[in-house]
């Protein structure tokens, strides 16, 4: 495991005792300082719980690991049925509510305006499915109202809902919309299956609290911190993972296996315009943890439709043509408040672009980070009057691009060509920066509009043309950033588009869906030696003295030498390690000796705390050593902040916890 808990976690059975009770482990994982067991379940589901994660629908119309009715989520005193909503993996094609998960073709499911139009129906046959759904739920709630005195529960007022939504499938839409519409009544219909089941199974367990109920595993289950619910929840038969702090874990409790974590396994990119396949999100509708707000915002209807741009005589027809006669005036089609349906509009996401760089963004392609660093990026204090003036403080650029770029992007082919561009010119760009970096650096942006270009060949003519506006003046940016890069990018894309990573050869066309190993050991890359030429920059800004002569520079470089396991401050030339070491090391004996150098480094910074001054031993208590070391960390962290204005890039886990 990364050293993360001053604690090994082993299977483990009590003599005499192997009950698996609410606080006991059928399996465990850890993240961090955080304990991650279940009683009931034999998979422990990553939890996305960053302040920083967003809430925005994804290409099928749902909301990747944010949204309830696709993942397990916290437990939220609001939304008490949510543990209740149906899996997906237990109703297989052909069952009553397989269509409940169900997403649409473009190509096979839509009825189009004509050849080649974005408007247009899903298919009767869909629509009849659909339309059985709601029977289903309708039906079940008719019945529970029988035997209740009580009829105006929320639930009966959710099937009307339903209904209405129903009703938008009759009419015109945009296949845009149409995702969304879908998405939206299957969320309801799986609402209103939830409750019932809270409702009519669920609520009348608790009504015996002295026996414990087997575990229904079709139901979603949930994440809590709270014993009590966990205890709650485990007799009443609802999966559920408890969350506790590594200190509060009992060594005597009973564990079963110790286990990674399931990452989720859901559609993630974003929506592609279904001809054309440029990128048109979705809006945000929240960012924030996994708590009561997140599962309000999954909830918030969608009522943004898009316009049809044609005579409606033309909609009309297309209508009758298709509707059976039933002696009913035709419906008519909805007003909105959107603009004319523009395909080739982009809809830019400003949020996306402004991300929090102090969080990782949640996704499987980023590996995890080292949590000292994780803990130190959340604990600096960010008061913009700490950031010393201009002339006092580091180039804010970046060396390498920023990790995150990769993992926010909005399509799969961005996703290529970030990847394919970096791998590209990557080999040149290592060698050169470490010797000869430009000044000032490229900030992020322009790592951007580097990833994202396709070059095509410079027509001859162009030669000696002067370059004007806008796009003139990045591509002359990017040229003095990026010359013989983009030499490099202009041979590759109009060549055979092979690449290389660390003795392999790769194809471009497979990185728009990259195996997730790969891009986490690109990124990792990223981060490890962006760290280091970060930690030698800021060590020469704010340690001048020490490199003042050849002895002392040969000394000091040996230190830093010292933090790294390869003894170097370039590792993109060297083979990877098979286990996670240095400041990443699997326990404290290994981590000790480089935690022991990056000490001896920051105490000749200004404002090192005087309790860096005492040396690292391996007499110290584990929990010394625990705090000390994440001290080290706060205090790069704090003061490559207050001499550049932005967050650090900082290591991060190359192998995952077993």
């Amino acid at each position: 495991m990364p050293l993360t808990i001053p604690r090994e976690f082993k299977p483990f059975l009590r003599d005499g005792d192997n009950a698996i009770t609410a606080t006991d482990a059928r399996s465990l994982a850890y993240d961090g300082q955080l304990v991650f067991t279940s009683p009931n379940m034999t998979f422990i589901p990553q939890l996305y719980n960053n302040p920083s994660n967003i809430v925005q629908a994804r290409a099928d119309g749902k909301f990747w690991a944010m949204d309830p009715f696709q993942w397990p989520q916290m437990y939220a005193d609001a939304y008490t049925w949510s543990f209740t909503i149906p899996r997906r993996e237990f109703h297989e094609p052909g069952t009553d509510l397989w269509y409940a998960w169900w997403s649409p073709a473009f190509s096979d499911d839509f009825e189009p305006l004509s050849p080649g139009h974005v408007f247009g129906k899903l298919k009767s046959t869909h629509r009849d499915h659909l339309f059985r759904l709601y029977e289903q739920a309708k039906k079940r709630v008719g019945s529970y109202k029988l035997f209740r005195e009580n009829k105006q529960d929320a639930v009966v007022g959710w099937v009307t809902g339903l209904r209405s939504v129903f009703e938008r499938f009759k009419e015109m839409r945009a296949w845009r919309d149409i995702v969304m519409i879908l998405a939206e009544f299957q969320r309801r219909f799986l609402e209103i299956w939830s409750m019932m089941d809270y409702l009519e199974i669920f609520e009348p367990r608790l009504k015996f609290e002295d026996r414990a109920h087997g575990v229904n595993k079709t139901w979603m289950g949930c994440f809590t911190k709270d014993s009590a619910i966990a205890l709650r929840l485990h007799k009443a038969g609802v999966p559920v993972w408890l969350i506790r702090d590594v200190r509060l874990v009992d060594d005597n409790i009973n564990i079963r296996q110790v286990i990674p974590f399931t990452p989720a396994d859901l559609v993630f990119g974003m929506y592609l315009h279904p001809i054309k396949n440029f990128a048109q999100p979705f809006d945000i509708q929240h960012k924030g943890p996994s708590d009561h707000q997140r599962q309000a915002a999954v909830r918030q209807p969608y009522l943004t439709f898009e316009e049809i741009p044609i005579d409606h005589t033309e909609v009309n027809h297309f209508a009758a043509s298709r509707e059976p006669s039933s002696g009913k005036a035709p419906t008519r089609t909805m007003k909105n408040k959107s603009a004319v349906y523009e395909p080739t509009a982009l809809r830019q996401n400003q949020s996306q672009v402004g991300r929090d760089k102090w969080c990782d963004v949640a996704h499987p392609f980023m590996p995890n980070i080292n949590t000292f660093f994780e803990s130190a990026m959340s604990h600096v204090e960010k008061d913009l009057s700490r950031v010393k003036p201009t002339r006092a403080r580091m180039d804010e650029g970046y060396r390498l691009p920023d990790p995150g770029l990769f993992v926010n992007v909005l399509s799969s082919q961005s996703l290529k060509k970030y990847l394919a561009n970096w791998l590209a010119c990557r080999e040149s760009w290592l060698k050169h920066v470490y010797m000869s970096p430009p000044s000032p650096l490229p900030r992020s942006q322009s790592w951007h509009d580097l990833l994202i270009m396709q070059p095509t060949p410079q027509p001859s003519s162009s030669s000696g043309q002067m370059l004007s506006g806008k796009t003139g003046k990045s591509k002359a940016k990017l040229n003095v950033f990026f010359g013989d890069e983009l030499s490099l990018l202009r041979q590759f894309w109009t060549g055979s588009q092979m690449l290389q990573w660390r003795g392999q050869k790769i194809e471009a066309a497979m990185l728009e869906n990259p195996p997730h190993h790969l891009v986490q050991q690109i990124i990792y890359e990223i981060c490890e030696q962006s760290f280091q030429y970060d930690l030698l920059e800021l060590d020469e800004h704010l340690a001048g003295h020490m490199w003042l002569d050849r002895e002392a520079k040969k000394h000091r470089m040996e230190l830093l030498h010292g933090i790294f396991p390869q003894h170097a401050l370039t590792m993109w030339d060297k083979d990877f390690s098979t286990r996670n070491d240095g400041l990443n090391a699997e326990s404290f004996h290994d981590a000790l000796p480089y935690f022991e150098n990056f000490r001896q480094v920051l105490i000749t910074w200004d404002g090192a705390p005087q309790d860096l001054k005492q040396p690292f031993t391996e007499s110290m208590p584990e929990g010394e050593k625990w705090q000390r070391m994440k001290q080290c960390a706060l205090f790069y962290v704090q003061s490559f902040y207050d001499n550049t204005g932005r967050p650090p890039v900082v290591p991060h886990i190359l192998y995952a916890a077993p």
